[in-house]
């Protein structure tokens, strides 16, 4: 594992035992946290090792968290994989409370990366 690896697994595994600030209509709002703003600040070095993780099985809550950071990342080339993400949350059946974390963050993504400011990458 390299080191952008371990800082990614590190900020995950704290994402894991956060509780999220608040609810909207029983959606968990993810809170900002230093895991969060560690993944971002990686910057486009961390992009592949996020993306990589959105293909693999983890846990809502996590792809929530990476969604969010690709965003902030602002890496407009993660779009196809964003709208793929959620394609895929979209088809499941049934759905939690973090699966329905994961379409908002990807809707919200998805519109920011769309967006002529967002850079190229």
């Amino acid at each position: 594992m390299t080191s952008i690896e371990a800082q990614i697994e590190e900020a995950l595994t704290e994402v894991d035992s956060v509780e999220p600030g608040s609810y909207q209509l029983g959606t968990p709002e993810l809170p900002e946290t230093d895991a969060l703003q560690n993944l971002v600040g990686m910057g486009t070095a961390a992009v592949p090792h996020l993306l990589a993780r959105l293909g693999d099985e983890q846990p809502s809550k996590r792809v929530a968290v990476i969604v969010r950071a690709l965003s902030r990342i602002g890496y407009r080339p993660a779009l196809e994989d964003v709208t793929k993400v959620l394609a895929r949350y979209e088809r499941r059946h049934p759905k939690n409370a973090w699966d329905y974390a994961v379409i908002g963050q990807c809707r919200l993504a998805i519109e920011r990366l769309r967006d002529d400011r967002t850079p190229a990458g």
